[in-house]
């Protein structure tokens, strides 16, 4: 085989393998080594955009784990848990946040999934669904009477597992490019079986990935929900809602029915 020709499949194979690392991190296949922060870290030393009314809390779980987390607006008797996907951080959802917070009115807690973010340590999936819950019970500490929850990809999984062990309905459920079922080295959890749904669910999934899509069929159909936005594009989560602004006012408006 002359030089040129195996310096040609080397440069082949390379791309090969750059294409099969690429497709498994996306569905969260190879280890996510994005650095990880203490659970007091200031938030600007994490996330390079900040609302100006955000602030660092500290979230501590049943087991006694900490959570980095973040809560965005005033306090007042509406409030918001937001539950980003399996490979997100606080980071990417914070001016989200931001928004809801200013044209709403609720004030959105959000936190970084065990072993990610400012959330360091070993992450347990099976343990999420009770982290859903006691950010739920921090923000009622607070005072807020009436919470809501909004979910993206895989943490509709959890949010949805965790419905059931939320001792009041929340006011609204937003759920974006939901995948119901997930798993770890842990363990499953599965939020297909949809229930302990509350009377407000919106959902905006894309058309263009049909395992999330027939996830939103299954979530509108369990619901009955009229509140539900097709976006015909393969944008999923976090992208779904920064690459087209209806949905980004969708979920907006959603948080706003909380009453």
């Amino acid at each position: 085989m002359s030089g040129r020709r195996l310096l040609g499949n080397i440069v082949l194979l390379a791309c090969v393998l750059l294409l099969v690392v690429a497709g498994l991190w996306a569905w969260g296949l190879v280890r996510n080594d994005r650095p990880t922060y203490a659970v007091d870290t200031p938030l600007d030393e994490q996330c390079e955009e900040v609302p100006g009314d955000a602030q660092r809390l500290v979230l501590e779980a049943d087991d006694g784990f900490q959570l980095g987390a973040a809560t965005v607006g005033a306090a007042g008797r509406r409030g918001l848990v937001l539950r980003q996907g399996a490979g997100q951080t606080i980071c990417e959802w914070l001016p989200l946040a931001g928004r809801i917070a200013e044209e709403t009115g609720v004030r959105v807690l959000l936190f970084d999934r065990r072993g990610r973010g400012s959330s360091p340590g070993d992450g347990d999936l099976t343990a999420e669904p009770g982290d859903i819950a006691a950010a739920v019970d921090r923000l009622r500490s607070q005072g807020v009477r009436r919470v809501g929850l909004m979910a993206s990809s895989m943490g509709n999984s959890v949010t949805f597992a965790a419905l059931e062990e939320l001792e009041r309905p929340t006011c609204v459920l937003v759920s974006v490019s939901p995948v119901l079922v997930s798993s770890d080295g842990n363990g499953q959890v599965d939020g297909s079986g949809l229930v302990d749904l509350p009377a407000n669910v919106w959902v905006v999934s894309e058309t263009g990935n049909t395992s999330v899509a027939a996830y939103a069929d299954a979530v509108v159909e369990a619901s009955g929900t009229d509140h539900y936005l097709e976006i015909d594009t393969d944008s999923h989560s976090f992208g779904l809602v920064r690459d087209h602004p209806e949905a980004a006012d969708f979920v907006v408006e959603a948080v706003a029915s909380c009453r």
